[in-house]
């Protein structure tokens, strides 16, 4: 079963075998492609042992003086690569390339070397020894030579300068907007992305908007971070809203080198009736981490006038929503399985609203076990546990009995329990573990529970059969706050934190509302995400299923205003959130994104963070998170990466697959904190900062 995790590195492992007078390379890689990693070019002799080959067999240049040393053995000592370091400025896309010699010992052993790149989206080491830039990606790369047990490196720098004409300005618009003479700007200001927002890899370039500025105006954005500098020169007519191309904007992320360390630098300059301004600035912060996952959320029609409430998936990095699936009536208060195979949601028909599960695996998505007209329980929203055999579901809505919170077979909807956490119980959570439910109890409405204006957050502990339930305790009470806990949401891994919730109408998103944050181990450390809800009008918090970046992701529904796009709209819309990890601050939370794709003529409500359905053994994949099993295995014979079975008892696992400790991943050095670590629960180096 996948565990959760966030964006993984490719780990390569490469053993060589020697034959006299020279040396032919085998290799064997394990573990998951990841999005970055090691690259390999050239040839390497050596090993241990052999048959009449002594202590590591005889390799290129044996005997007395050679590279493997008197008698031949293997090479001893340190390679000495020049140049040791390398400067490469790309300017609008004319590369220059950097040629790379190795000695051992005083021998030129360039030819015989096996060329390694730590960074190869930034240039590798290909064909003969020369590094060639990739052109897209700016930053710092390792270049390592190594021969038999000897090794040397040199670092190469490459910056990306890139100046584009996308308004087909005239050259002295361009040069009065490089030259501004006419002061600060006060008729614009910079609406949205806001100061100090902080975006993870993967998502959509977002819009920027401003006020002010006049019909013919010509503007200069000019985005600069440590390694790659961005100049656009564009036209447009108010209101003011741009959007930086969107291959561009993924080379400025991922030429970041860290969120707080490599900030972006934004200036947005005007020309206007013969006039240029000094630029408005703004700084904004790369997580050098992908936000990976599937937001599947409510929209009620609105403005846009298409029909009843539905559920629609809309991934970070896509322009347009997703109807999934069809069921022909109202329907929502959904859910998805830790797997990202399986909804449960509610169908508007009659009460008992009938509760059914869709299998997201198929394209398009089908009814799964329980299906529309055959459903044996009625109810609102619910949660998978972390197998996703189990779902603790609400039975609010149905009215047959107490409100209260049942765990139910996933596949066939019969009762394992029958009243998990006590009467007056809704809005549940089931931690990814597996180990703890959540959800708001003591409520004090019989009747439909998101109108009930009192409630406290309540935990309770899952025993390991799934629905064996103990230890129920207050974690958060209603006095603290406006309103009364509502929705809550675990962290990813182990579940130490638990987002919510604080509205002051029942759970509904029409009145006021912030979000709030507690540690699930210590309920007095609990703090109030300030920044993401400064506008007093957030609601219902959902953790992404996995961390990025060295930050924790809450995806929230928000009625503010959207730059100039919806001002004074009041419309519920989905932001995300960065929050540190560990949340240590007193506010840890960062000034929110807006999710570009979902309809803004609509009310967005109701969002819930999901991964992609996982892949079965044998499928093709890229990282572990992409496997029911968590393990993403190149194959020898093929050297495609394919979904594979976990390690046997006592095998450690590759970079980028699952693990249940720091100790469970085959390259981990407890004395090293920037290397390979268990983080939600797969193997990966910790992220930039």
């Amino acid at each position: 079963m996948r565990k959760l995790g966030t964006f993984f590195l490719l780990a390569m492992a490469v053993l060589w075998g020697a034959i006299a007078m020279g040396c032919t390379p085998a290799s064997s890689q394990s573990g998951s492609a990841g999005n970055a990693g090691s690259s390999v070019a050239g040839s390497s002799g050596g090993g241990s042992g052999g048959a009449g080959g002594g202590a590591g067999g005889c390799l290129i240049g044996c005997g007395a003086g050679g590279p493997g040393g008197a008698g031949g053995g293997t090479a001893q000592g340190a390679i000495i690569v020049d140049p040791p370091s390398a400067i490469i400025t790309i300017n609008n896309g004319n590369i220059t390339n950097v040629p790379f010699t190795a000695k051992l010992n005083g021998n030129d052993i360039t030819a015989q070397v096996q060329w390694l790149v730590d960074h190869p989206e930034i240039g590798d080491v290909a064909a003969g020894a020369t590094f060639t830039p990739t052109g897209l990606v700016a930053g710092v790369s390792k270049v390592t030579a190594k021969y038999s047990n000897a090794e040397g490196s040199a670092t190469v720098t490459v910056y990306i300068k890139k100046v584009a004409n996308t308004g087909n300005l005239p050259q002295t618009t361009i040069d009065a907007l490089d030259n501004p003479n006419g002061g600060a700007d006060n008729a614009m200001s910079i609406a949205y992305p806001y100061p100090q927002t902080v975006f993870p890899l993967g998502v959509l370039s977002p819009e920027i908007q401003w006020f002010g500025g006049s019909g013919g105006d010509a503007y200069k954005v000019h985005i600069t971070e440590k390694y790659y500098d961005y100049t656009e020169y564009f036209s447009t007519a108010p209101p003011g809203r741009h959007i930086v191309p969107q291959a561009d904007w993924d080379a400025i992320e991922r030429s970041g080198s860290g969120a707080q360390s490599d900030p972006l630098t934004v200036a947005i300059g005007r020309y206007s009736n013969g006039t240029a301004f000094d630029p408005e600035l703004n700084t904004w912060h790369i997580a050098q981490g992908k936000l990976k996952g599937n937001i599947y959320y409510w929209e009620l029609p609105d403005q846009c006038g298409n029909g009843n409430g539905r559920i629609l998936r809309i991934k970070p990095d896509a322009e347009q929503v997703d109807e999934f699936f069809q069921p022909g009536s109202c329907w929502g208060c959904h859910t998805v399985s830790r797997d990202g195979k399986t909804m449960m949601a509610t169908l508007d028909t009659t009460s008992p609203f009938p509760q059914i599960t869709i299998d997201l695996a198929q394209d398009p998505a089908q009814y799964a076990g329980l299906k529309a007209g055959q459903t044996p329980i009625g109810g609102t929203f619910s949660a998978f546990n972390d197998k996703s055999d189990k779902i603790l579901v609400s039975n609010d809505g149905d009215w047959q009995g107490t409100t209260r919170l049942r765990i139910v077979d996933a596949n066939n909807g019969s009762v394992f329990n029958d009243n998990a956490m006590g009467n007056m119980c809704g809005e549940p959570a089931w931690s990814p573990d597996g180990k703890k439910i959540a959800a708001i109890c003591n409520l004090s409405s019989s009747s439909w529970i998101f109108d009930a204006a009192g409630g406290n957050l309540t935990t309770a502990d899952v025993a390991p059969d799934g629905f064996t339930v103990s230890n129920i305790q207050q974690l958060v009470p209603q006095a603290g706050g406006q309103g009364r806990p509502a929705y809550p949401s675990f962290s990813p891994g182990a579940g130490d934190y638990i987002a919510y919730g604080r509205p002051t109408a029942g759970s509904r998103t029409t009145g006021n509302g912030d979000l709030w944050l507690v540690e699930t181990a210590n309920p007095a450390n609990v703090k109030k995400l300030a920044i993401a809800s400064s506008d007093n009008k957030s609601f219902n918090p959902v953790f992404s299923p996995l961390r990025a970046g060295g930050f924790y992701w809450l995806v929230f529904v928000s009625r503010r205003d959207y730059g100039n796009h919806l001002i004074g709209s009041n419309r519920q819309q989905l932001w995300i959130t960065a929050v540190d990890d560990p949340p240590t601050a007193g506010d840890p939370s960062h000034p929110p994104f807006y999710v570009r794709g979902q309809e803004d003529c609509a009310k967005s409500e109701n969002a819930y963070f999901a991964l992609p359905p996982c892949k079965d053994k044998g499928m093709a994949c890229t990282e572990g998170s992409d496997c029911c099993n968590g393990q993403c295995i190149k194959d020898p014979q093929t050297g495609m990466y394919t979904c594979g079975d976990p390690p046997p008892p006592g095998m450690c696992s590759q970079d980028g697959n699952s693990c249940e400790t720091s100790a469970d991943c085959c390259n981990y050095n407890p004395n090293d904190p920037k290397g390979i670590q268990c983080i939600d629960n797969f193997c990966q180096y910790p992220p930039p900062q």
